[in-house]
């Protein structure tokens, strides 16, 4: 009994150190998607802005264990968008606003589903249309473990 156990201690430990962290895509009570953590893995947010009734689209990264916010583009300039040259370096590219290099580190990210948003999360070469998977006010959490 004792061999039994300490080869299932050993098993565990050696799982958790070769385990890869991944990132989690969910709500409270549901896993959406589980994906490895790996360095420099993208991750784009897109969804129609509440006021402007624009798309959005926000690219991150993943690095360091932290989603980094590399750049945010949008159709119309309006509350809640950053245009600030503090915010990293801003141009119009065709029809977009495009604001580059902004570089704002997120340990987790939680986002929620709006009337007419249309929150969609692309992880992994897989789209996530979560305004269709969950109701209106659904907290979703963007995570790494």
């Amino acid at each position: 009994m004792k061999k039994i156990l300490l080869v299932a201690v050993v098993l565990i430990v050696l799982f958790l150190i070769t385990a890869q962290p991944k990132i989690f895509i969910g709500t409270q009570n549901q896993i959406v998607a589980v994906v490895n953590a790996e360095e420099n893995l993208q991750l784009t947010i897109s969804f129609i802005h509440s006021v402007q009734k624009t798309p959005v689209i926000e690219e991150l990264e993943y690095r360091n264990g932290e989603f980094v916010l590399i750049r945010t583009k949008y159709k119309s300039q309006g509350v809640g968008l950053p245009f600030d040259v503090a915010d990293g370096k801003f141009y119009r590219y065709g029809d977009w606003f495009i604001m580059d290099n902004m570089n704002r580190k997120f340990k987790s990210l939680e986002l929620r589903t709006g009337k007419g948003t249309q929150l969609t999360i692309s992880l992994n070469g897989k789209t996530y249309e979560l305004y269709k998977k969950f109701p209106i006010g659904t907290k979703i959490f963007v995570r790494n473990f």
